[in-house]
């Protein structure tokens, strides 16, 4: 495989605009708590990486949110993302990816692929899910992994997602956690089960508590999400 896109953060002395969207607001889905800026003081550059940090002043939860909409998406391959997730109670991390046009109708609709999710609530767990019009998160039935890593949030570690026109399968630093394939257990096989034949975007973002990242230690923050690369293959 060729890799035809690869971010090395640790480099980089500013976003790269022509890919990336900068993502602000403070209403957004699942209960989260945090608002979405545009200030240096959330996103950031450092040799270690580009840095997601999540605030807490005045009753206020400032963090940051990017994706690469309109500007990067591709269609089958393999993502490699170096990263080291925060500690703290409450937050919940995420690279993931979107219908870059939609095709099939808003989400659920069009798909969902959470190249990893991680929360402070589950420290050394990361999870690995797809979500469509019939298998998402709000029926309680997607395509569903909750992986335990001891020490997870310890160090950097490469998360790594393989996909083509049958199956999308999920590693940890090289290693096959889950494989997800198009019909399996009986599911539907047309674009309300599996509406992954299409580009998706990418997404980074750091929410705090929700639906998935639940309870929140006001006093853990400042927080962390540091992502060193992203290099995507075909």
């Amino acid at each position: 495989m060729k890799c035809i896109k690869a971010y090395d953060f640790t480099t980089m002395q500013s976003l790269d605009r022509n890919d990336w969207n900068i993502e602000t607001g403070d209403k957004w889905h699942n209960q989260e708590l945090q608002r979405y800026t545009n200030q240096s003081k959330n996103r950031f550059l450092t040799n270690e990486g580009l840095v997601i940090r999540a605030t807490y002043q005045n009753g206020v939860y400032d963090s940051a949110r990017i994706n690469t909409r309109g500007k990067f998406a591709f269609q089958y391959g393999r993502v490699d993302v170096k990263a080291k997730v925060p500690k703290g109670r409450g937050t919940w991390a995420a690279v993931w990816m979107m219908s870059d046009d939609r095709r099939y109708g808003f989400w659920p609709k069009s798909g969902e692929i959470d190249i990893f999710e991680h929360i402070g609530n589950a420290r050394d767990a990361v999870y690995m899910c797809l979500h469509t019009e019939r298998y998402n998160h709000t029926q309680n039935k997607e395509y569903f992994k909750k992986h335990y890593y001891e020490g997870l949030s310890d160090d950097f570690h490469t998360f790594s997602l393989y996909w083509d026109a049958k199956s999308i399968e999920y590693f940890i630093d090289d290693e096959s956690i889950v494989r997800y394939e198009k019909g399996m257990d009986g599911k539907d096989t047309s674009e309300k089960g599996w509406p992954f034949d299409h580009p998706f975007h990418l997404i980074i973002n750091l929410a705090i508590g929700g639906t998935l990242g639940g309870s929140v230690d006001e006093s853990c923050f400042p927080q962390d999400f540091v992502i060193q690369s992203i290099k995507v293959y075909q």
